[in-house]
């Protein structure tokens, strides 16, 4: 019997600390997979089988795991589910999350449940309890009031220290290295060139491969249709400079990469939830000087 390897996905969120998103059970993201960041999964609805590492064991709704770098993992839901949020799912890097304890040295007290988490970890009914109302809240959440939030999650199932290990190893030496190199890549790539017109066929030919099978491919290591993925680099260049500097609208939106206005500010509305004006007003609302954002991870 042939062993099925983990493909790897790209976690990507240029303009947050974490990745949050919510998904059914049919979702393309429900697959054995692994990558680079930390995973904090709620699952919400259905029952089925764990598959973490080398575990497999049952998950039913109100239970939270937390699955570390490079750990490959899959929740298989058995039996008739509806429509509907099955997962709630947080991704963020053991990079920031480090830098943040060497700023604060409360952060600290994360660090053996991390640790911890490279084997997987399943917290028992009692601490996911705890927190899953946050879980929930938090997709409506915006700016610092969201990532508090995340940081009152994360330090409540640290001190209630109730879960239990699944996997008998963890797998950090086991990644695919060549598939992680061709998404750094054709990511590199479409960064330095997405303010201007670029195609899918452009960049597939840096990769050497098809234009359909990039397509299938890049869809599946990131979660995005190419498009999609360079409309939100795109609006996260927007955003960068909506917060520092005082240019008009207008060039901001072609600098960024649109051709036309009313395309820049329909995809804004539909990626942040307000128009860039309001955005900009936002920002000064704050009332403090804008910090660059950065691009990369």
């Amino acid at each position: 019997m042939s062993v099925v390897k983990p493909s790897y996905e790209a976690v990507y969120e240029a303009d947050r600390s974490f990745r949050y998103l919510a998904h059914g059970a049919d979702s393309s993201l429900v697959r054995w997979h692994y990558h680079d960041e930390y995973e904090l999964h709620l699952i919400q609805s259905t029952e089925g089988n764990a598959f973490i590492g080398d575990y497999v064991g049952p998950f039913r709704p109100g239970t939270i795991f937390l699955c570390g770098p490079y750990l490959p993992h899959n929740w298989v839901s058995l039996g008739h589910f509806e429509k509907g949020i099955r997962d709630r799912v947080i991704n963020f890097s053991d990079q920031r999350i480090q830098a943040l304890a060497e700023c604060l040295p409360e952060m600290r007290s994360l660090q053996s449940m991390l640790a911890d988490s490279r084997y997987g970890i399943e917290f028992s009914p009692e601490a996911s309890a705890l927190v899953i109302d946050d879980f929930t809240e938090i997709a409506g959440l915006r700016g610092m009031a969201r990532v508090l939030r995340f940081l009152e999650i994360m330090t409540c199932l640290a001190e209630s220290g109730d879960y239990q290990l699944l996997s008998s190893r963890s797998y950090e030496n086991e990644s695919d290295t060549q598939t992680e190199e061709r998404v750094n890549t054709a990511v590199s790539y479409i960064i330095a060139h997405c303010t201007r017109e670029l195609t899918l066929d452009e960049v597939a030919s840096q990769l050497n491969l098809t234009p359909s099978f990039f397509s299938r491919w890049f869809k599946k290591a990131t979660g995005y249709r190419f498009i999609d993925f360079v409309t939100r680099l795109r609006i996260s260049r927007a955003c960068e400079q909506l917060e520092v500097s005082a240019k008009p609208i207008t060039n901001i939106c072609f600098e960024a990469g649109f051709a036309n206005v009313a395309n820049f500010n329909r995809h804004f509305l539909k990626i942040k939830g307000m128009t860039p004006r309001q955005y900009r007003e936002s920002i000064a609302i704050r009332g403090k000087t804008p910090i660059k954002v950065s691009l990369r991870r």
